[in-house]
């Protein structure tokens, strides 16, 4: 359903097109043909741009999947999800956090995490939030910090 379909309840009118020599009066008939020029351009032109915008969009996609199981980095935005983490300096916190298991799949971008009891998020996350561990050499912090119930960080003495 287009926009115009939705708004007005009827499909948008056509534009026919228009053949040389059905008017006989000579302006018209060039009016109509310089229409259908434009259009046929403009036509053209939309779809060389959405092509554009495919093929560079395409180029920064990456085609992951994960595994039932498999450990991944949990990517949180840090100036958004303060009541996870705390940091005195929000620039310098960390990116990722974890290794968390995959619980499950839900669709093909989004997946179900075990994160710890303390957790005040959502266990769903987009494809695009996670990474993929790949060697076991550093671990990052694992650990959430305490919330309480006005959803405030306690801090451990």
């Amino acid at each position: 359903m287009t926009p115009f379909q939705a708004l007005y309840g009827h499909p948008p009118p056509s534009v026919p097109l228009y053949h040389n020599g059905f008017s006989f009066v000579n302006e018209v008939d060039e009016h109509l043909t310089t229409r259908d020029e434009i259009l046929r351009q403009l036509k053209a032109n939309l779809e060389a741009s959405i092509n554009r915008m495919k093929q560079i969009a395409d180029q920064k996609r990456r085609d992951v999947t994960f595994e039932v199981g498999e450990m991944v980095f949990l990517k949180l935005h840090p100036y958004r999800q303060q009541l996870v983490f705390k940091h005195a300096h929000q620039k310098l916190a960390n990116r990722f956090y974890g290794l968390y298991p995959v619980l499950q799949e839900i669709g093909a971008v989004a997946y179900k995490l075990q994160l710890p009891m303390g957790a005040r998020i959502h266990l769903v996350f987009h494809i695009s939030l996670l990474k993929k561990v790949i060697g076991w050499s550093t671990l990052p912090s694992t650990e959430l910090s305490p919330v309480n119930d006005e959803g405030m960080i306690v801090l451990e003495p």
